[in-house]
């Protein structure tokens, strides 16, 4: 604006020529701009050259049970731990001498096998195992181990992980459950029981039972004087070993079960010295009656029944399913 406000106040032609070249000058001046700098040009992204992942190696496998794969890689596991334990008592050489490892082979991948045809069975039946009903199931088998360090080592040395014990418990678990099914479809008569009461009478009775106390020794004379000790008010020297029956003591025992409790026995020989024994406690002979155990039978071979029938069902289940086997261990049949 400076240039256009001396063009409007000069009069004479000198002034007039001047604005004139100062205006024409300006549309030159507007034109020749400073060259911006031009900000770096960015690099180019690499081009990703798309990586195709690694096709997954096939599994393979040690069996197909109607479909289902069992890997060969569990079942090596498996193998290679029993060989263990085998091998703390024979050498390889032996076992493989008395066909011990062929047989070996064919019980794992039976029981693999069995494994999976019940899981199979038990889903066509509808029978459902919960993740809380197994967890239970192991917590039990956990607190018979001192320690969880002992538990896992249990687990190692039989080549199992926390997850095989969780398929092996649902496969027990299960197979209780088809049991039972065929038993409640199942009856058992009054005769049955008193029969089965009848010939297994010595599981509903006790024998005469005595607890006594022993004294060992080598001597003649030393027994003698220790056993004239008691008899003179002396306390006796030997140790409870508990109750015992008949016939389990290492000397004629006959005249000990006629000794009221607190007596001494005469002086006895047998194999490993001279005893004499104190009665501590006579348990007489008992029998349970028949009604007392009535129940229990009953429901003992309502389960040997069921299990019986479930056995049947399983041979079954083996003939109709259909089985291949890797040619590795398709050889050992």
């Amino acid at each position: 604006m400076p240039v256009m406000l001396d063009y409007c106040q000069m009069k004479n032609k000198l002034g007039l020529f001047i604005a004139v070249l100062l205006i024409a000058s300006i549309p030159a001046l507007a034109a020749v701009k400073p060259t911006p700098k031009k900000a770096p040009a960015k690099p180019k992204p690499a081009v990703k050259t798309a990586v195709k992942p690694a096709p997954k190696k096939p599994i393979e496998w040690a069996a197909k049970v109607n479909g289902d794969i069992i890997s060969m890689e569990l079942f090596n596991k498996r193998f290679e731990a029993a060989i263990k334990e085998i091998t703390k008592k024979i050498s390889i050489e032996a076992a493989e001498a008395q066909g011990t490892i062929k047989n070996t082979k064919i019980a794992i991948i039976e029981q693999m096998i069995e494994a999976v045809i019940l899981l199979q069975w038990a889903e066509r039946e509808g029978l459902e195992v919960s993740d809380s009903t197994i967890k239970a199931r192991i917590s039990q088998i956990k607190k018979s181990f001192p320690t969880a360090h002992e538990f896992h080592k249990s687990l190692a040395e039989q080549g199992m992980t926390v997850e095989d014990l969780q398929r092996d418990v649902k496969k027990q678990i299960i197979i209780a459950k088809l049991v039972d099914m065929r038993a409640k479809a199942l009856a058992v008569t009054d005769e049955e029981i008193k029969a089965f009461y009848d010939k297994n009478i010595e599981l509903y009775s006790q024998k005469e039972k005595v607890r006594l106390s022993q004294l060992l020794l080598k001597d003649w004379e030393e027994i003698q004087a220790e056993r004239l000790k008691v008899t003179s008010g002396g306390k006796f020297p030997g140790e409870d070993i508990g109750l015992v029956e008949k016939g389990q003591l290492p000397v004629p025992d006959d005249s000990l079960f006629s000794l009221e409790p607190g007596q001494l026995s005469e002086i006895l020989s047998g194999e490993a010295g001279y005893y004499v024994f104190r009665m501590e406690e006579k348990v007489p002979a008992r029998e349970t009656k028949f009604d007392d155990v009535k129940d229990s039978i009953r429901k003992f071979i309502l389960q040997e029944k069921g299990r019986t029938q479930y056995m049947k069902d399983l041979k079954a289940e083996k003939a109709n399913a259909k089985i291949t086997l890797n040619e590795k261990l398709g050889i050992l049949f």
